[in-house]
């Protein structure tokens, strides 16, 4: 993913979220968006912690909205 594409993912999403470092991460590891969707739907099917799930779903919900 190119370092534009991130900035701008960090600057509409980053207010909404707790843990803006698993964000960057995330967005670090991901290619491209869909590969950041197959990520988060992943970790969500698999993640407990209730915050996370929450920052999961914010994330899942910004980056979907056409």
């Amino acid at each position: 993913m190119d370092e534009k594409t991130k900035e701008e993912l960090l600057i509409d999403i980053a207010p909404y979220i707790q843990d803006i470092e698993f964000f960057k991460e995330l967005l670090d590891k991901s290619k491209d968006m869909e590969d950041l969707k197959k990520r988060l739907k992943e970790l969500l099917e698999e993640e407990r912690e209730i915050t996370r799930i929450t920052d999961i779903k914010i994330i899942l919900s910004k980056i979907t909205i056409p």
